[in-house]
C-alpha cells in the first residue's frame, strides 16, 4: 500500500466524522477548545482502533460486519440525530441557562455512539488490509490522525455555520444532517 492510497483511504473514512462534528457543533451554544479536542480524540481514536480490530478479527467478523455495518451505522446515527432534532424542536424552558452546549454533544459519554457509527467502515478497511496481506499499523495511525484533524476542523466550522441562524433551528438542522449521513450509509450499502 503506497502513501497516496493510505491518505485517500484515511480521508474517505474521515468524511462522516467531519460531518457529524459539524452537525454537533451547530447545536452548541458556545465554542470551546475542549469540544474540538474531544471530537478529535474520540473520532480519531475510534478510526485508529477499528481498523486494528477489523484486521485482528478479519476471518471471523468480516462476513457479519459487511452484512450489517450499514444498519448499525444508520441506527446509531439516526438515534443521535433524532435526539438532536427533538431537542431542537422543543420549546426552551429556561432562559437563564449557562452558555454551554445544550446537548453536551461533545461529552465523552455522548461521543461514543457517533464515534462507533462513523468508524464501522474503518473496521471493514482493517479486514480488507488483512486479506491483502499488508500491515495495519501505518494505515490505522494515518486514519486516526487524519480523522482527528478533520473532526476538530469540523467542530470549528460548525460553530461558524451556526452564527447564521438561531441555535434551536441549527440543533435540528445538525440532527437532520446526522440522520442523513446514516441514510447515506444505509443506501450506499443497500444499492
Amino acid at each position: 500500500m503506497c502513501w497516496i492510497e493510505i491518505l485517500l483511504i484515511a480521508l474517505g473514512v474521515s468524511v462522516d466524522a467531519f460531518a457529524v462534528s459539524v452537525g454537533g457543533a451547530m447545536g452548541c451554544r458556545k465554542s470551546s477548545f475542549r469540544n474540538g479536542c474531544n471530537a478529535a480524540l474520540f473520532f480519531g481514536g475510534f478510526q485508529f482502533m477499528m481498523p486494528v480490530a477489523g484486521f485482528l478479527a478479519a476471518s471471523f467478523l468480516t462476513g457479519i460486519i459487511e452484512k450489517y455495518d450499514h444498519w448499525c451505522a444508520f441506527g446509531l446515527l439516526a438515534f443521535v440525530g433524532g435526539k438532536m432534532i427533538l431537542d431542537g424542536l422543543r420549546k426552551e424552558e429556561k432562559k437563564d441557562e449557562p452558555l454551554v452546549c445544550q446537548l453536551d454533544f461533545f461529552s465523552p459519554a455522548k461521543l461514543i455512539l457517533p464515534a462507533i457509527a462513523t468508524s464501522l467502515d474503518a473496521l471493514a478497511v482493517g479486514a480488507s488490509i488483512a486479506f491483502a496481506g499488508n500491515s495495519v499499523w501505518v494505515p490505522a495511525i494515518v486514519m486516526g490522525v487524519v480523522t482527528g484533524i478533520v473532526s476538530f476542523a469540523g467542530v470549528e466550522l460548525g460553530y461558524k455555520l451556526k452564527s447564521f441562524g438561531c441555535e434551536k433551528v441549527m440543533t435540528a438542522v445538525g440532527g437532520i444532517v446526522i440522520v442523513l449521513i446514516g441514510v447515506r450509509i444505509l443506501l450506499s450499502d443497500l444499492l
